[in-house]
This record gives C-alpha cells, structure tokens and sequence, in this order.
C-alpha cells in the first residue's frame, strides 16, 4: 500500500514537472470573473475503518468561479462507495464549498493550495432499508490546473480529508488522490491561443 502511494505521487510529481517545463513559455488562462466545472475520479485511502477495506474509489465534480485570476470559489460533490460488510453496503457523500488559490495564473500550468469544508452523510443498506448519519468535513491540499486547449484541461489533485460524524461513529482520517477534466468559459482579460 505505501510503495502504490509513493508511486503515485512521484508519477504525478513527475508528470507535472514534465507539462510545466514544456508549456512554460506560453501563457494561460485563468482569468478573473471567469466559470469552471470539473469532473474527476480517484483513490482515497481511509484509515480506521474497521472491518470495511481502507481503499476506495472516490468520484465527484465541482464547479468555481474565478473571482480575481489568484482565487476561485467553489462548490463540490464527492461520492465514496465503501464496500460490503456481511450484507451492509456502506457509502458516504460529501457536498460543500471552499477556495482554490492560485499560484501562477498567467501561466499554461497553474498550482494552487485547496480548502473545502461541508456536509457528509454517511449512508448503510442492508435488506431493503437504508439508514443514514449525517455529519461533516474538512479538507485542504493542492493540485495543478494543466490547460491543454484554449479552455480546457487536467487538473491532478492530493487532498487530506477529515470527516467528523460525532461520538456514535467518530471521525476518519482521508487522503485523496484524483485527476479530472476541467472546462473554463466567461472572464475578463486577454487569452492566448
């Protein structure tokens, strides 16, 4: 398990050093007043699971708005299937907001430092019926935006999650890693092709 986390973070290191030594020259794309929606899809490794597997797909979207080129709010949706565990199915979906800053907006490859915070609900089925407990989240990490068109691109992430659902349950600790499609339109300022 560690050595497929180490892998994949240095794969992606890698990937986005390559991307940005080869696209530095040309300049991008992130532009104030401008909207973005993303789709991506990824692994998260949870730990103190119990008797549920501590890794997992993790799928979601979001959608932002660049206030100036340097910050964007967001909004985002994330859903984890958990597994099985006898006959109980287990999922939890996360909703809520946050901020994306942006380091280099005037460059084809943008890094940025993430925070997010909102609402979880934990959810298990079993036989027909389904019961669920709400609770919350907190989370921060980084990624790039990589634009490869005009108004699209990749965007890699590493996120840590903490969710809290109260002392029944009790919190977890979450790392997330993802990769996405982004698609960006509107904005004010001048574009290069």
């Amino acid at each position: 398990m560690k050595a497929f986390v180490k892998n994949a973070i240095a794969g992606l290191f890698f990937s986005a050093l390559f991307l940005l030594v080869m696209s530095s020259p040309a300049r991008a794309q992130v532009l104030a007043h401008s909207g973005d929606v993303a789709g991506y899809a990824g692994y998260v490794y949870i730990s103190n699971m119990g008797d549920i597997s501590n890794n997992h797909g993790i799928y979601g979207a979001n959608g932002g708005y660049n206030v100036t080129p340097y910050i964007t709010v967001l909004g985002e949706y994330n859903y984890v299937p958990l597994g099985t565990v006898l006959s109980d199915t287990f999922k939890t979906q996360l909703y809520g907001g946050g901020a994306r800053f942006n380091f280099t907006p005037s460059k084809k490859i943008v890094p940025y430092a993430v925070f997010n915070v909102g609402g979880d609900r934990l959810t298990v089925s079993a036989g027909g019926s389904s019961a669920s407990v709400n609770g919350y989240y907190f989370g921060f990490g980084g990624g790039a935006s990589c634009y490869l068109g005009k108004n699209w691109g990749v965007r890699p992430e590493f996120r840590y999650i903490r969710t809290e659902y109260g002392e029944d349950i009790g919190s977890f600790n979450s790392v997330a890693m993802t990769g996405g499609i982004f698609y960006q339109w509107g904005g004010t300022g001048t574009k290069k092709k």
